[in-house]
């Protein structure tokens, strides 16, 4: 920061060298002050400091713009990042020494709170005074405290809690000293974001000051970028720490770095596996006149264009770039406190408010998109009647004279009064499709009024697959008796077809990770027709 008032006595001939240092060292020069490039401000000082601005890939800028752009947000404390220091492990033979350096992480804002006692009057935490949290086990025989050494873990299994001694301790699974081992290569296809866990990134560098390995990971990445693949290794971050999965993925940024970005991958257990009724059907469809007007909403939601010319960046919500409006309002929060123990905590301010507002460039192109997608998409507000139960009181009198001659037996209870209920007669008539209740039953109702089996196997199948993928007991046996039904009668004309409904359906499981159902589907012998199986 300077203003340039003073002159500045250097030696003109060890410039160069003054700059190549700051390069190596990766010094980047900010000049706060004046406009350097201005014409106004044209001097030897300030050539002098464009030089060494330009030299570093640095920045400058006034005070002014300081002041109203730079300072009104907390920044985070700079600290030179700790290496997790170890071997790239590849096959027996292979070593790599690599440093891996934390690049994301999801963390709180404070990390740690401090309690402490409150002086009722200055309002502020006491020096000397805090609280302190004590956990004792008591033993319910004798209401004695339990001494440390006679204490030792357990777990409750139902209503039981089973003992864990340091003797069973000596028999769990012990992952062993810290590595990183490459246990194989896959597409990077086969790595889907939907797996990726963890609370951060990490990139992996090799070793500072090891050329070889500088090498060997730079040969590394570039092979991993040219065939499209992705690395899996094994990760125990501390000698028996829990081990996990992880993905090494190339980086090349050309300007700067070559590297290994690492993250987690997700374990079977840790998946939740949710089915949805399906939604590419006829009656969801849309026109091409809708999908043209969400089309033009988006393209005028573009944050890419969100501010006209005036603004230095059109871009709105820059990725990476975004500071969290909670992080500032904490913070700010912490703040005030310290100046203003006594007083009521502020509102959020109007910069921290414009962190998270659409801009007013798109608020305004949106509007016509979003009346005529009004227009096109008429909603209808549903009501969900409640059920209510009424008890009703049947007057045997009021009821209807018994259909046909049947006549129960009474010769048990005498003077019992006769009710009969009516018999619905054509409740068999009234079965115009097949439904999820009773599919089998159904199906053979409408086969015998003479339907085809071209005719009803469509109706049997998607009962089939709403029971399949709207099941929340985890009971099948409707939906596979259902399928044993429609693959006997298919077998007796021609079996192409439900081998290629058959074919279709497995690989939708497959895709949904409904192997409960595969399983099942060749346990009862439901799945293809081929010659040597009936």
């Amino acid at each position: 920061m300077t203003n340039f008032k003073r002159k500045t006595s250097f030696d003109p001939d060890n410039l160069e060298e003054v700059l190549n240092g700051f390069k190596e060292e990766g010094y980047e020069v900010f000049v706060v002050g004046p406009d350097i490039y201005s014409k106004e401000n044209d001097s030897e000082d300030t050539a002098l400091a464009r030089q060494f601005v330009e030299a570093t890939d640095g920045a400058t800028s006034t005070l002014d713009s300081i002041m109203k752009h730079e300072l009104l947000f907390h920044r985070k404390k700079i600290v030179n990042a700790s290496p997790w220091n170890v071997d790239l492990s590849i096959g027996p033979n292979i070593k790599i020494p690599v440093s891996t350096f934390i690049k994301l992480r999801d963390e709180p804002v404070v990390k740690t709170w401090k309690k402490a006692v409150k002086d009722p009057v200055t309002s502020t935490a006491s020096t000397f005074e805090a609280v302190e949290k004590r956990k004792e086990y008591i033993n319910p025989e004798n209401q004695s405290t339990v001494k440390i050494q006679d204490k030792i873990q357990g777990y409750h299994y139902g209503q039981t809690i089973i003992p864990f001694t340091d003797l069973d301790k000596t028999m769990l699974y012990q992952p062993g000293e810290k590595c990183l081992s490459v246990y194989g290569f896959t597409h990077a296809d086969n790595i889907s974001w939907q797996n990726l866990t963890g609370d951060g990134l990490s990139y992996v560098f090799a070793r500072k000051g090891d050329k070889n390995a500088q090498k060997a990971i730079r040969c590394l990445v570039e092979c991993l970028h040219e065939l499209n693949l992705v690395g899996i290794v094994r990760k125990v971050h501390n000698n028996n720490n829990a081990p996990k999965m992880f993905a090494l993925m190339p980086v090349i940024d050309t300007n700067n770095y070559v590297c290994l970005s690492m993250i987690a991958l997700s374990y079977k257990e840790e998946i939740k596996q949710m089915s949805f009724p399906a939604t590419n059907l006829k009656k969801y469809s849309c026109t091409p006149e809708q999908v043209n007007a969400f089309k033009d909403l988006i393209n005028a939601m573009d944050l890419t264009q969100a501010y006209d010319d005036t603004y230095d960046d059109k871009e709105a919500f820059p990725i990476a770039e975004c500071i969290s409006p909670a992080a500032q309002y904490v913070l700010d929060c912490i703040a005030f406190r310290a100046l203003n123990p006594g007083k009521p905590l502020p509102k959020p301010r109007e910069e921290v408010m414009s962190l998270f507002q659409v801009p007013p460039l798109l608020e305004e192109n949106a509007r016509k998109p979003i009346e005529k997608i009004k227009s096109l998409f008429t909603l209808n507000k549903v009501e969900v009647k409640k059920r209510k139960n009424k008890n009703v009181v049947l007057d045997i009198d009021q009821i209807q004279a018994p259909l046909g001659d049947f006549q129960p037996d009474t010769t048990d209870i005498p003077n019992m009064p006769k009710v009969q209920l009516p018999i619905n007669e054509n409740e068999v008539d009234n079965i115009h499709k097949i439904s999820t209740i009773n599919p089998v039953e159904d199906f053979k109702v409408l086969q015998g009024k003479n339907k085809p089996l071209s005719e009803l196997a469509p109706g049997m199948i998607k009962a089939i697959e709403s029971l399949i993928y709207n099941n929340i007991d985890g009971n099948y046996t409707k939906a596979l008796d259902a399928m044993k039904h429609l693959r006997s009668e298919f077998l007796k004309s021609d079996p192409k077809d439900y081998n290629d409904w058959m074919r279709k359906f497995k690989s939708d499981l497959a895709k949904c990770d409904n192997n409960q159902v595969l399983c099942l589907i060749m346990e009862k012998q439901v799945s293809f027709y081929t010659e040597g199986r009936k």
